[in-house]
């Protein structure tokens, strides 16, 4: 007697489609690599589960009873998916396909990612990606709640379920018009704070890496932790001090990125300022094996590539 199978399998309905497909145990015996006997087996089990005859047997033949016509296509559809998702499974472990989401500050995109995911594209050209620009406060929050694979910032503030791994060190200067005879740089090549006195600042939004820098340090003149002007991007900074409305404070690597026509970078002299840019991913999430290869390359980027005066690898 038959036992009743617990549940059915892929084996059974393996051995369904081929039965139907063949019209013979025989022949499907061979196809399915099994004796004659076990797929005649399977497939009772399967007409058992089902509570129902898939075949009519003849001497001849074996033929599909209305059942099993309305049966098989669907059992087609739901192995087809089944072999698809395998393989999406396995060319993911692989990286032929996947996706990967970053969350960085805009200098990090354009000074480290974009040549690090340009390289990542040769070498896995069916990985897509997607980069999304922001401050360093939303950044860490994309990152704690899973919403992207890892992030590249400065640190905003303490996340201990976020792991902080430190690439860059960049120097804060002072962004201002080349044309601006009053502001030059000292014997040293630095600029002095004293300099910036009587300067109407122009700063970014609360939640950048950069405000909380600034915010931080107690040593520093009042004016840099509360400027005149502000904006929401580096870029709109550098546009507000193109425009003549004042000076900005911003590490080197961001003042590389928005360098426009008609403006000047100086480093500025004691107290220094320095910026440390991190990846920085979910502490107990490991990246997927598509995120991991990624991180590598923004790695081997940042130990190979060229970085603007200001900044040292870390």
């Amino acid at each position: 007697m038959n036992r009743l199978p617990k549940h059915v399998t892929l084996k059974h309905l393996n051995a369904f489609v081929a039965v139907a497909q063949e019209n013979s145990f025989t022949h499907a015996a061979k196809r399915l690599f099994q004796t004659q006997s076990s797929v005649t087996t399977l497939v009772r089990q399967l007409e058992t589960a089902l509570g129902a005859t898939l075949f009519e047997r003849t001497s001849r033949r074996v033929l599909l009873t209305q059942l099993g016509h309305d049966f098989l296509p669907r059992v087609l559809r739901l192995l087809a998916d089944f072999d698809g998702a395998i393989d999406d499974a396995i060319r993911y472990g692989s990286m032929q396909r996947g996706r990967v989401a970053v969350a960085a500050a805009p200098s990090a995109i354009t000074e480290i990612i974009a040549p690090a995911a340009a390289a990542y594209a040769r070498r896995y050209p069916g990985v897509r990606l997607y980069l999304r620009d922001d401050n360093s406060g939303r950044i860490q929050r994309q990152v704690s709640a899973g919403e992207v694979d890892f992030g590249l910032t400065s640190r905003w503030a303490d996340a201990p379920g976020l792991n902080f791994e430190p690439l860059i060190e960049d120097r804060f200067g002072v962004l201002y018009r080349s044309d601006d005879a009053e502001l030059r740089p000292g014997k040293d090549g630095f600029m002095s704070w004293r300099s910036l006195a009587s300067r109407k600042l122009v700063g970014v939004v609360d939640e950048t890496g950069i405000m909380a820098l600034l915010r931080a340090r107690a040593d520093l003149p009042i004016e840099a932790a509360a400027p005149f002007y502000e904006a929401s991007s580096t870029t709109s900074q550098a546009a507000l001090v193109q425009a003549g409305l004042g000076v900005a404070l911003l590490p080197a690597l961001a003042a590389h990125r928005v360098m426009l026509p008609g403006l000047a970078f100086t480093m500025l002299s004691r107290p220094t300022m320095l910026r440390v840019l991190c990846l920085l991913h979910p502490h107990e999430r490991a990246p997927s094996p598509a995120a991991a290869a990624l991180m590598q390359e923004i790695r081997e980027q940042v130990r190979h590539g060229q970085l603007p005066e200001g900044c040292r690898r870390l």
